[in-house]
C-alpha cells in the first residue's frame, strides 16, 4: 500500500483520532486536530493584531459617522457656513424625520400585536369550512309587577358578567390561552323585553330568553366552554336574584352543530390582510425616511433611527444641547466588538485553510498525519528564532523537546542505528534543501549513502534496488507534500522498504 494512504480508506477518523482530508495527490490522508489547534495558537499574535486593528478602524469610522450625523440632527445649533434658509430647511427635515420614526415605532408595535394575535388567538385556528358552534339558551321569569325598570338591569348584569367576568380564567390558565381570546368567540343575545308575556293564576309573568353563542376549532373546546358558561349562569343567578330583582332561571339546553362560516373566513382573511397592510406601511415609512436622510446628507435611514432611538432612551443629548459622548461611544463600541470578532474569525479561517491546503511540510505532526505509513525516526529541534509561546507549543507538538540539541541528536542517532542495525547499505534522500540536509546528516552523525533529491538525479532510481533500505530526510517549510508523495511512490515501486523519516 502507498505510504500516503491511510489505514482505512472508508473511515473519516482513523484509529489515532485524526480527521481525514485529501492531500495534493488526491489520495486520502489525515489532519491532526490537536496540531491544527496549536498551529492557530502559534499565530495568536497575528490574529489579535488584525482583530484589534479592524476593531479600531470600525470604532473610528462609526464614531466619526455618529458625530457627523449628530451634528446635522442637532437643531439647537447652526452648522458652519449654513444660511438661514438652509438652517430652516434642515430643521424641517429633522422634524419630519422625527415624526416618521415615531410613526414607525407605533406601527411596529401594532405589527407585533397583530402577529401575536394571528399566532395565539383561538379564532385564527378555526377552520371556517368546519366550524364548531354551540348555543346555550337560558330563560328567566319575573313578575310583571316586579319587572318595571328592573328587567333591563337584570339582563345587563347577566350580559356584563358573561362578556367581562373572570369565570374563564382557570380554563385559560389550564390551556395556556388568554381569556379574552375565548370571550371573543362568544356572543350574548336576548329576546326583546315585551316579546313574551304569560298569564298564570291571574298573574302576568314576563319571560325573557338569553342566548350565548360559542364558536371554536373543536368539539372539545365548545363543550368545555359551554359547560363553564352554564356554571356561571347558575352561580350568577343566586347573586342577582337577591341584589337586582327576584326571578327564576332555567337552562333550556345547549344546541351544537358544525357548519361552514363565511363570516369567519372573511374575518380571518381581514386579519392577515391587516398585517400585510401594516408591513407595507412600515416599508413606505422607511422609504420616506431614506429620502429625508438623503436631504440631510446622511447615509440612510439607519442613522436617523439610531439618533431618535437614542433620544427616546435619554442618551443622545445633554442638558446644554450638545451631543452626548455616550450616544457616540456606545454604538461605536458595538462596531468595535463586531470588527474584533470579524478580524479574529477571518484570520483564524485563513490559518486553518493554509494549514489544511498547505503545499509545504509545516510540522512533524502534519507530515506523519499525511504519510501515516512512514515511521518516525526523529525530529530535530527548530533552528529559527522563536518566541517563548511558540517554543512551548513546539514542545507540546513534538516539534521541539526539552532536551538539549546535542542530546536530541544523540537520541535520533541511536534510533537510526537500531532501525538500520541489520542493514548493510542504506540510502539517505529527501526533497529539502541540499545544504541543510547535508549539514543535518553530518550534525547527527548518521551513516549511509546520502543522495538528496532523486528528481534532479534520476540515475539514483536505477541504484535503489541495490540498497537494503531508504531513510527520508525532509525539511519543515521547504519540502513539498507533492514531491514527498511522488518520492515515496517511486521508492515503493523499486521494492525497497522505507525505514522511516527524519524531520529537520
Amino acid at each position: 500500500m502507498d505510504s500516503n494512504k491511510i489505514e482505512s480508506s472508508e473511515a473519516n477518523i482513523n484509529k489515532n483520532g485524526v480527521v481525514l482530508m485529501m492531500n495534493p495527490s488526491e489520495e486520502e490522508s489525515s489532519i491532526s486536530i490537536r496540531d491544527l489547534l496549536y498551529a492557530i495558537l502559534k499565530k495568536i499574535g497575528i490574529i489579535l493584531v488584525v482583530a484589534l486593528l479592524l476593531s479600531v478602524v470600525l470604532f473610528a469610522y462609526k464614531f466619526f459617522k455618529k458625530t457627523q450625523s449628530s451634528n446635522v440632527l442637532d437643531t439647537s445649533i447652526r452648522l458652519s457656513g449654513e444660511t438661514d434658509v438652509q438652517f430652516q430647511t434642515r430643521v424641517q427635515n429633522v422634524d419630519r424625520a422625527k415624526d416618521i420614526v415615531q410613526a414607525i415605532s407605533r406601527v411596529n408595535g401594532q405589527i407585533e400585536n397583530q402577529r401575536k394575535y394571528i399566532t395565539d388567538s383561538v379564532f385564527m385556528q378555526i377552520n371556517a369550512e368546519n366550524e364548531y358552534e354551540s348555543t346555550v339558551q337560558v330563560v328567566i321569569k319575573l313578575k310583571d309587577s316586579d319587572s318595571t325598570g328592573s328587567d333591563s338591569a337584570l339582563i345587563s348584569a347577566y350580559n356584563l358578567d358573561i362578556e367581562a367576568g373572570d369565570y374563564l380564567n382557570d380554563y385559560a390558565f389550564e390551556t395556556g390561552i388568554k381569556a379574552d381570546y375565548i370571550k371573543e368567540l362568544m356572543t350574548f343575545t336576548f329576546s326583546p323585553y315585551d316579546s313574551n308575556v304569560t298569564a298564570l293564576d291571574n298573574e302576568v309573568n314576563r319571560t325573557i330568553s338569553m342566548y350565548v353563542r360559542i364558536k371554536g376549532p373543536s368539539q372539545e373546546f365548545i363543550d368545555r366552554v359551554s359547560d363553564i358558561v352554564v356554571e356561571e349562569f347558575n352561580r350568577k343567578y343566586d347573586e342577582l336574584n337577591k341584589s337586582v330583582v327576584p326571578h327564576t332561571m332555567n337552562v333550556i339546553g345547549v344546541q351544537k352543530n358544525v357548519k361552514v362560516d363565511s363570516v369567519t373566513r372573511d374575518s380571518q382573511v381581514n386579519q392577515t390582510a391587516r398585517l400585510e397592510t401594516l408591513q407595507k406601511q412600515v416599508v413606505s415609512y422607511y422609504d420616506s425616511l431614506d429620502v429625508v436622510a438623503k436631504n440631510l446628507g446622511l447615509s440612510g435611514k439607519d442613522e436617523l433611527l439610531s439618533h431618535f432611538n437614542d433620544i427616546e432612551s435619554g442618551i443622545s443629548v445633554v442638558s446644554s444641547g450638545e451631543v452626548s459622548a455616550k450616544s457616540k461611544i456606545k454604538p461605536s463600541l458595538k462596531f468595535a466588538v463586531i470588527g474584533f470578532a470579524a478580524g479574529f474569525v477571518f484570520v483564524t479561517v485563513v490559518i486553518i485553510l493554509a494549514y489544511v491546503f498547505a503545499k509545504k511540510v509545516a510540522t512533524q505532526a502534519q507530515f506523519f498525519s499525511v504519510f501515516t505509513d512512514v515511521k518516525k525516526i526523529g525530529v530535530m529541534k527548530p533552528s529559527a528564532k522563536r518566541s517563548k509561546l511558540v517554543t512551548c507549543l513546539d514542545i507540546k507538538t513534538d516539534d521541539d523537546t526539552k532536551m538539549s540539541a546535542e542530546n536530541n541528536k544523540k537520541l535520533i542517532l541511536a534510533n537510526y542505528d537500531n532501525l538500520t542495525r541489520d542493514l548493510k547499505k542504506v540510502l539517505i534522500t529527501g526533497t529539502g534543501d541540499k545544504k541543510a540536509m547535508g549539514d543535518a546528516v553530518k550534525s547527527i552523525g548518521i551513516k549511509g549513502d546520502f543522495k538528496p533529491d532523486i528528481f534532479s538525479n534520476p540515475d539514483i532510481l536505477k541504484d535503489i534496488s541495490g540498497y537494503d533500505g531508504v531513510v527520508l530526510l525532509e525539511q519543515r517549510k521547504v519540502s513539498l507534500y507533492k514531491n514527498v508523495a511522488n518520492e515515496i511512490s517511486l521508492i515503493n515501486n523499486s521494492g525497497v522498504d522505507i525505514i522511516g523519516a527524519i524531520i529537520i
